[in-house]
């Protein structure tokens, strides 16, 4: 049960991690410490104006490194699953690798492969982790395994969404089209200007993957109405609901001139739905056989060293 606790809890940790980040981006705070790890060479400088986010953000991405590796830690103590052994080596694998992304964004002033691989390795971890945090749930699974190939692809195409969106940010990219809505500037669908290029294709597989998620959602939607599998209705009906409110701030987010609560929230949208589709496949699979036995399993075997 204490590892369960821990992914949970490193999973929220990730997501607030998420929302900081973009405010350090959405604010223009990305180099308002030029030296890594420490700030003008403090660890606790006064923390205001882009500091204040810039800082701020490495402390909360402190915390997630101490959580993983205590969540890592306990997993190898407790559970002898080789399984969840490689999945928590690779989630402390995965959260050094951003740490050192986050080392090189800096010290390299911005690049943008290296900003973009940023954001796209973090949602890989926060994937990851919450992968880690259901197969750590000591509760048995309610349901027998569903098909789930629809709502896989429409996780990996959120996942590629929301780098495409990396790129958008990154580039500046935001305004490229003015602030015409739905078509860019000057009426046209697919504009001649590379910026406007990226800004318009990111508008388009937008309501494509919109699309692609509302579809995955039916089938699973009318199964756990029919089976009573509460998690399952529950993720299955958010997706829809997800999908139109990060649309919306999509468009919000062109209308308002890229104002920072409104990206900011954009971008939390976009996690939260990641983390639904993610959820819902797994939801779909069933629990591993034996998962609740071995979780009893350690959760009663006596702590070592």
């Amino acid at each position: 049960m204490r590892e369960h606790r821990l992914a949970v809890g490193t999973a929220l940790a990730t997501f607030a991690l998420l929302v900081v980040g973009g405010l350090v981006h959405a604010t223009g705070s990305s180099l308002a410490c030029p030296d890594w790890p420490l700030c003008y060479g403090q660890f606790f400088p006064p923390m205001r104006g882009g500091i204040l986010f810039e800082h701020g953000h490495r402390l909360v991405a402190l915390c997630v490194l101490t959580l993983t590796a205590a969540l890592t830690a306990t997993v190898w103590r407790r559970r002898p699953d080789p399984a969840l052994r490689r999945l928590t080596a690779l989630a402390m694998a995965l959260v050094l690798v951003q740490a050192s992304l986050g080392a090189l964004t800096v010290l390299f002033r911005l690049p943008l492969l290296v900003s973009s691989g940023h954001l796209a390795t973090s949602m890989a971890f926060f994937s990851l982790v919450i992968s880690l945090a259901w197969r750590l749930d000591p509760r048995p699974p309610p349901l027998e395994a569903a098909p789930r190939g629809l709502v896989g692809i429409a996780a990996l195409a959120v996942y590629a969404q929301i780098v495409l969106g990396a790129f958008v940010r990154h580039t500046g990219a935001g305004l490229a089209c003015n602030v015409e809505i739905p078509l860019c500037a000057g009426g046209q669908l697919w504009p001649a200007w590379g910026p406007a290029q990226l800004h318009m294709a990111h508008r388009i597989a937008g309501v494509l993957v919109g699309l692609l998620v509302i579809a995955a959602s039916l089938r699973p939607l009318r199964a756990a109405g029919r089976d009573g599998g509460r998690a399952r209705l529950l993720l299955a009906a958010a997706a829809p609901v997800l999908v139109l409110l990060q649309v919306s701030l999509g468009l919000w987010t062109v209308a308002s001139y890229v104002a920072i609560p409104v990206v900011t929230l954009h971008l939390a949208a976009g996690a939260a739905l990641l983390a639904d589709q993610v959820a819902l496949f797994l939801a779909l699979g069933g629990r591993p056989a034996g998962a609740r036995e071995a979780s009893r399993s350690g959760s009663l075997a006596p702590a070592h060293g």
